[in-house]
């Protein structure tokens, strides 16, 4: 299985897997080069996915593919699905199960100004909101803030309050929050500190979980892949930063993306 993401969110998927199915091994890319993907526009995502696939399955016999970003999964999961005979799976904000789930008719969407701005967020949010309020923060900046903390930075309390801020504000806050970034998930409990303690974050692994559970059983994928291998695509002070943090995921080959 092949996992990619411009950055350590795809990390958090990853680790879930791994708990939930020990014996898949996968092909993780951190695509750091063109980190975040967040400010890159359509184009040059769906481009830059599609060169990912194709390099990595001309080394490696991949037979799923997991998107582990939202901003790629909204820009390019129909695409690559057209394009490629394997199955590939996207990472999307689940706001079918925030509307279920809500008491106070307030929902939080969070993610990147990429994932905010595109046609299938603007679509599901017209066609998911009936009587439910949505509140939306479009930010890159929690992206970066994860990133300092994987690597062992300390977490500002100060810089999370200023992109909650229009939350904070609000006479009744949203009792449901999406985390529309896998990034975001490495931050639950300091996004948590700063709202209403009783707030229910939702976020896609479950259901990401599901789906590989399905392709894995369904289809009985024989795995071709015998290890855990980690890509990279630019060697530089962040990235050797982060490979002391890596050691938990059993990655038992590290190098440069061809």
């Amino acid at each position: 299985m092949l996992i990619f993401d411009s950055g350590v969110g795809g990390l958090s998927i990853l680790k879930y897997i791994k708990k939930k199915l020990p014996n898949i091994h996968y092909v993780y890319v951190l695509d750091n080069e063109f980190f975040p993907y967040g400010n890159k526009k359509k184009l040059f995502i769906i481009e830059r996915s599609i060169n990912i696939i194709n390099i990595v399955k001309k080394i490696y016999p991949i037979q799923i593919v997991l998107i582990a970003c939202n901003t790629a999964s909204t820009a390019s999961l129909s695409i690559l699905r057209k394009k490629f005979n394997f199955p590939i799976i996207g990472v999307l904000p689940d706001i079918h199960t925030a509307k279920k789930i809500t008491k106070n008719n307030i929902i939080g969407l969070i993610a990147t100004k990429a994932t905010i701005n595109s046609s299938y967020i603007k679509k599901i949010i017209q066609k998911k909101s009936f009587n439910k309020v949505i509140k939306i923060i479009a930010t890159n900046k929690l992206a970066l803030i994860a990133e300092k903390k994987i690597r062992g930075i300390k977490v500002e309390k100060i810089e999370l309050q200023n992109i909650f801020q229009p939350w904070i504000n609000l006479a009744v806050q949203p009792d449901t929050i999406i985390l529309g970034c896998t990034h975001f998930l490495l931050l639950k409990k300091e996004i948590q500190n700063i709202l209403h303690p009783s707030v229910y974050f939702i976020d896609s692994k479950k259901i990401i979980i599901s789906k590989i559970k399905k392709i894995f059983y369904k289809t009985k994928i024989d795995q071709k892949i015998i290890k855990n291998i980690f890509f990279y695509s630019k060697n530089n002070k962040k990235l050797q930063e982060l490979l002391f943090f890596l050691q938990e995921y059993n990655f038992n080959i590290k190098k440069k993306l061809i």
